[in-house]
């Protein structure tokens, strides 16, 4: 049997959790990334939520402590660090993504969050500042019927693969 490689002589995986993590972190393409491990049921003695930063290479190593995490109850979240070239644009139904793609844009990546419910992240040509990249998710999110409130540079995204405890 042929193992596919990653043509440095180690295997391509092959579980869907890091399959998953691998296709959205090469699609986001950034240098470096938040990694966000958010605990809902927090209690007064536990962290609400675990940040990390991680290069794409460190997340891939850390796909088992992230299911761990996962697991045990933590939603696990992704978003470029600083300044990015990418904007996110949160609750979209299948028919509001056809009308983004309807209307010239084509998502980098899309990750579907529960049952018919996406988030999309759109690839610019440049780095947007601060402003800029804000200003950019609002108006996406306005003319496709996202949710404006999660529309901010920083606002973190699912990272695909892992389930919504």
């Amino acid at each position: 049997m042929n193992v596919p490689t990653t043509g440095h002589g180690s295997k391509m995986p092959t579980d869907k959790t890091t399959v998953a993590t691998q296709l959205q972190v090469a699609a986001m393409a950034s240098d470096l990334f938040e990694i966000g491990l958010y605990n809902p049921e927090a209690g007064p003695i536990n962290s609400v939520m675990i940040p990390r930063v991680w290069d794409a290479q460190t997340i891939l190593k850390s796909v088992l402590w992230l299911r761990h995490q996962n697991r045990a109850g933590r939603n696990i979240y992704i978003r470029p660090k600083g300044e990015h070239d990418l904007s996110l644009v949160d609750d979209l139904t299948k028919d509001a993504l056809l009308s983004m793609k309807e209307a010239g844009f084509n998502p980098a990546l899309i990750v579907e969050t529960s049952p018919g419910n996406y988030q999309a992240w759109l690839k610019h040509t440049e780095l947007l500042s601060k402003e800029v990249s804000t200003a950019a998710a609002r108006k996406l999110a306005e003319k496709f019927g996202g949710d404006r409130g999660a529309a901010d540079w920083r606002h973190f995204g699912r990272l695909a693969g892992y389930t919504f405890p």
